[in-house]
């Protein structure tokens, strides 16, 4: 638990000192030196500034205008060129041409010319009378295959920024999962903790789409209500924007040396610090990512026409919101929406009031992972995917009126942040903050009528359609990513798949005393139940397989893909055996001695007394229970023995029931001893590692489990003439 705090700790300190570092260089960039001189002329570029060509072509022309205060031309100047900046490749480049007079008019024309290395240029054209009056020439030169660039750069970006999502928070899930649904149990009662819990959950997933999962697995496997998971969605959206906040930080710089550094812990033997090694490595491919995105969209900024399209979205903020909203659906990430919103910000591309609408639009946009994984679920499920779609929706709908520049939200984003930063970057991550921030405050006072109109919108399974359903009720293909909830909740469908054993076993004895055609339909009912659950634990179990796993993890595995087999081995002797028997004596009306019956019925409460335990055993983790079980191997096998040479025994005194139900007889106790070894094989599977902490069931370790085995084997056989000891 130390070392966990510990390696906890030492990641948060390094990615707190990188935001440091950053924060200080963004602070110390944007301190700027005053020209003292005073213009007495401006320098007006008329066209041609900010283009964009293929290397190798010419550029151009460019007009520039030399007017004085008044507006008035100014003829005969003269204006020089000066290359103030170019890529490292083109050092030396000479402009073709570095004076030019104006005309009478006041204009003059930098003609075409030729660029052969892509990158940026930059010309300053400055007045030879007037120093202090100069202005610059922008040109973007693009490789010929630029666009196929562009797209490589974003789409690899994206990938890199996904996966370092991902691997970043399956790193906090390991060290943390084992206390999220600890978490979410306690702090959900309380709405107001309900909130930091949402907040705190979301923090860990770096996803709030990844909490709204979890949600809807949750509610599905009845841990928690509709009335919960409300006020965790409320701060699961506020919880996704620190991951904003932290891409808004320029540290990519030191994105290279997290992923390293990631990579060295990885070599570890202590598996909490591989899990910090993901977690550092996770965040160094999103900050990379993030910084390839921005390099190859840089060719964008000598494009009018896509800065043009991005700075019309202030003026069309519904379409911006529904492309915005398809966009994130198709990812399936608001993260990395807004993400790629920040990169067009810091590349001057858009401004805070057209980001705006892509924010709300995202938020939207990434309810659609959830809403995935409530399809074919409970009611209940799909009311807490409906909760975050509506929640989303209404908030977005109360920000339109302030999306116009008559009223503007981003002049408000602006005053609140204007103390704190001021690059558009960071004002784009605190705008998303601010209105995640601004939606729950707003819909906390109408909690309980949200809640109402999703009762509204999706009526309740009824009782019966519940009842008579054979489908898994607590498995969810959304907690996969989670281990440690999927394989709780895999537990509890084993626990739901023993209770219907348990039905079939209770009506064992009434089945084959009176062999009742609708006890025999129940149970034939509860035998495709347990097939069902056989085969989709099975399945879960196969796809949680896929997922990066501890060895404990899949220790545990393993032993319910045994439990599960044990159990449904009981139910089909029950059907293939029992049941078929008694159809037979209810028709044929077959009938037993006295006391062979009274044999029967007392070695079937033996067993059923063992399945019992080893169930109780199971749902309590309680290792001497599974011992006791397991101890009753030999015992059991001789009161077999013992029964057999009792039914024989009638036999040869010529008893009438005793020799026409002879076969019958000696059938049922083979179920019987059967249906007992299943049991006995369920006590083997938990002693000998139990739930994942092998050789440490029992207080004395891997000896005492050995003595436990040998003492089953070696038991003396009891013999004292009853069924039930």
């Amino acid at each position: 638990m130390f070392s966990r705090h510990l390696v906890l700790s030492v990641c948060f300190a390094i990615i707190v000192s990188l935001f440091a570092v950053s924060s200080v260089m963004a602070i110390g960039s944007t301190v700027q030196v005053v020209d003292p001189a005073s213009a007495t002329m401006k320098i007006v570029i008329e066209s041609g500034n900010e283009q964009s060509i293929l290397a190798y072509n010419k550029s151009k022309p460019v007009e520039l205008k030399l007017l004085d205060l008044e507006e008035n031309p100014v003829v005969g100047s003269v204006i020089d060129l000066l290359l103030v900046g170019r890529p490292s490749a083109a050092k030396n480049l000479k402009l073709p041409i570095t004076s030019l007079k104006t005309n009478p008019v006041g204009a003059t024309i930098i003609e075409p010319f030729a660029l052969t290395e892509a990158g940026s240029y930059k010309i300053m054209a400055i007045s030879r009378d007037n120093p202090a009056v100069y202005t610059y020439v922008d040109f973007g030169v693009n490789e010929e295959n630029w666009v196929m660039y562009l797209i490589f750069g974003l789409l690899g970006g994206l990938g890199m920024f996904l996966f370092g999502m991902n691997l970043g928070a399956e790193g906090l899930q390991k060290i943390a999962g084992k206390k999220m649904k600890s978490i979410l149990g306690t702090f959900t009662n309380n709405r107001y903790m309900g909130v930091l819990t949402g907040i705190l959950v979301t923090a860990v997933t770096q996803s709030s789409s990844a909490t709204t999962v979890m949600l809807v697995g949750f509610v599905n496997a009845s841990l928690m209500t509709i009335s919960q998971t409300l006020s965790v969605i409320f701060g699961a959206n506020i919880g996704t924007t620190i991951t904003v906040q932290l891409i808004a930080f320029e540290i990519s710089h030191f994105a290279l040396l997290m992923i390293g550094a990631g990579f060295i812990l990885k070599f570890s033997r202590n598996k909490t610090v591989i899990y910090a090694g993901d977690i550092i490595m996770g965040f160094g491919f999103i900050f990379y990512g993030m910084k390839i995105m921005s390099v190859s969209m840089s060719p964008l900024r000598s494009f009018p026409a896509f800065r043009e399209m991005l700075l019309s979205f202030s003026n069309y903020p519904i379409s911006a919101i529904i492309g915005s909203m398809l966009f994130t659906a198709l990812i399936q990430s608001s993260g990395a929406t807004i993400g790629l919103v920040v990169v067009f910000a810091s590349q001057g591309l858009i401004t805070l009031h057209a980001s705006i609408p892509l924010i709300l639009g995202a938020h939207t946009g990434t309810c659609i992972t959830g809403w995935i994984a409530a399809l074919g679920a409970s009611a209940a499920a799909k009311k807490t995917a409906l909760l975050n779609v509506l929640y989303n929706i209404i908030g977005t709908v109360i920000f339109l009126p302030f999306l116009y520049n008559y009223m503007s939200f981003s002049d408000f984003v602006v005053w609140c942040t204007a103390p704190f930063s001021s690059s558009p970057a960071r004002e784009v991550a605190n705008a998303h903050m601010i209105s995640a921030i601004l939606k729950m405050l707003v819909m906390f006072p109408f909690y309980d009528q949200i809640i109402g109109l999703t009762h509204l919108m999706i009526p309740e399974d009824s009782q019966e359609e519940i009842a008579r359903s054979v489908k898994t009720k607590y498995l969810s293909e959304s907690l996969l990513k989670s281990p440690e909830l999927a394989l709780g909740n895999v537990t509890r469908e084993i626990l739901r798949m023993a209770g219907h054993v348990e039905f079939m076993m209770e009506k064992v004895p009434e089945m084959i005393s009176y062999g009742r055609e609708e006890t025999i339909q129940e149970v034939s009912f509860r035998e495709d139940k347990v097939d069902t659950a056989q085969y989709e634990i099975t399945k879960y179990l196969s796809q949680l397989s896929e997922e990066s796993l501890t060895e404990d993890q899949t220790l545990v595995m393993m032993r319910y893909m045994s439990i599960i087999n044990e159990l449904e081995g009981q139910a089909d002797l029950i059907h293939k055996i029992i049941v078929p028997f008694s159809r037979a004596k209810a028709r044929e009306e077959i009938r037993f001695s006295e006391e062979g019956f009274r044999e029967l019925l007392g070695m079937f409460d033996r067993s059923n007394e063992n399945f019992k335990l080893i169930i109780n055993a199971f749902a309590t983790h309680n290792a001497e229970q599974a011992e006791r079980v397991l101890k009753s191997e030999r015992t059991f096998e001789v009161l077999v023995k013992r029964l057999r040479t009792a039914h024989m025994r009638r036999v040869f005194q010529h008893k009438v029931q005793s020799i026409e139900t002879s076969t019958l007889h000696m059938d049922l106790l083979q179920c019987f001893k059967r249906i007992n070894m299943h049991s006995i094989e369920m006590s083997k599977s938990m002693i000998v590692d139990w739930y994942g902490q092998k050789g440490q069931v029992f207080a004395e370790g891997d000896a005492a489990v050995a003595a436990a085995l040998q003492a089953a084997e070696e038991e003396p056989p009891q013999t004292d003439g009853t069924a039930h000891e």
